[in-house]
């Protein structure tokens, strides 16, 4: 798949389709790979897009600081680098839901809908709804080797049942042939996410048809963060909690996760 030289670093994306486009952004720390349960399946209707974001997977990562400003500045120079000039459909999951709220603030013309998943406003914002103190220790400190780090990800990540009855993720992410995130990438993503600026004012300013999804077992993002998002948002936001799902619910369950997105793309706007 191919690179896109923006802003003097290489960003690794991946398109797959020809339709409508549709873009889904990965979280802190995450790639392309996230979606591969969405890759096929929303290919056909609609034009596939997908990225790492700058630090992460196949993309360069250069020295921090990152922005939220910044992620989003990537994502609007990659559509112009695509030819994209029509509002596209955005899915942005965890830190990839506040660089969509960042990208809707500063480009508001080039989104058509948006779905904020297993997101909230920045952790940055006094609104923010914070996870357990031992889930933050273990988000700042995920360990040192890959097995300790892949570990990390699937204890506080995944619903335990999921990870309990799916012991080949452990393996998926072990054999995965993508380099492993070095420290001061990580450390710049997750810095990013604290973004200060007012992510709560700018939620009203969001008139698009918008999709909140959530896990109710959500351990890193607890679910508050999705009602603060409805609240702020208001009448065009759409909830819509999933049972028995902790913050990667695009896998955990994929079929009920592809069937909401689906319907909610098919659906009239508000």
């Amino acid at each position: 798949m191919p690179t896109a030289e923006i802003k003097g670093i290489g960003l690794y994306y991946e398109t797959l389709g020809s339709g409508e486009p549709l873009v889904f952004i990965p979280g802190l720390g995450g790639t392309t790979d996230l979606w591969f349960q969405q890759r096929k399946y929303f290919s056909e209707p609609y034009q596939f897009i997908s990225l790492d974001n700058r630090g992460a997977g196949r993309s360069d990562k250069p020295q921090g600081p990152y922005s939220m400003r910044e992620f989003a500045a990537d994502l609007e120079a990659l559509l112009d680098h695509l030819g994209i000039s029509q509002p596209i459909n955005l899915v942005g999951a965890s830190m990839g839901g506040i660089i969509s709220q960042a990208f809707i603030h500063d480009y508001p013309q080039r989104v058509k809908k948006l779905a904020l998943v297993c997101s909230g406003v920045s952790a940055g914002d006094p609104h923010h709804t914070p996870t357990s103190p031992y889930v933050m220790n273990k988000i700042m400190n995920p360990g040192n080797t890959v097995e300790e780090k892949v570990d990390t990800f699937l204890e506080i990540f995944y619903h335990p049942e999921y990870a309990a009855n799916n012991p080949d993720v452990r393996d998926f992410y072990l054999n995965r042939k993508i380099d492993p995130q070095p420290p001061h990438a990580y450390q710049a993503q997750l810095a990013a996410c604290f973004d200060p600026r007012p992510y709560h004012q700018w939620l009203h300013e969001i008139r698009v048809p918008t999709l909140i999804y959530h896990g109710r077992d959500d351990a890193v993002w607890p679910l508050q963060n999705a009602l603060t998002l409805k609240e702020g948002i208001g009448d065009s936001a759409t909830l819509v909690i999933m049972e028995k799902a902790g913050h990667i619910l695009m896998q955990e369950k994929p079929e009920e996760f592809n069937q909401t997105l689906h319907d909610f793309l098919k659906s009239s706007p508000n």
